[in-house]
């Protein structure tokens, strides 16, 4: 089988130049414990159709009532939007000091 030493940046390097919705499995530390919790993201590069874009606004909350668990969501629009610091954000703002194993 194939190693993947980053899953974060092989999830973000898998995203399309379409709308797309996405769970992802986030493994992050906060100073007091190590945990789990599903995100939720909504991929929405810049340069898409905005009538996609209308669609994958519109459907959004019908999509993720589908899905039980999910503590977080990420609206992202570019890659900027996908850098660690900004998911830590989502996650917890300054109590997040590692995200996937790698420092924040």
């Amino acid at each position: 089988g194939v190693t993947i030493t980053d899953p974060f940046k092989h999830f973000v390097g898998m995203l399309p130049e379409s709308c797309r919705y996405a769970l992802y499995d986030a493994s992050f530390e906060t100073k007091e414990s190590r945990k789990e919790e599903l995100m939720f993201f909504c991929w929405a590069p810049e340069l898409a159709p905005l009538k996609s874009k209308m669609i994958y606004a519109s459907s959004k909350d019908a999509i993720k009532k589908k899905f039980q668990g999910i503590k977080h969501e990420c609206q992202a629009n570019g890659p900027e939007d996908l850098n660690r610091a900004c998911i830590a954000e989502k996650l917890g703002g300054s109590l997040i000091v590692a995200f996937e194993g790698c420092p924040v």
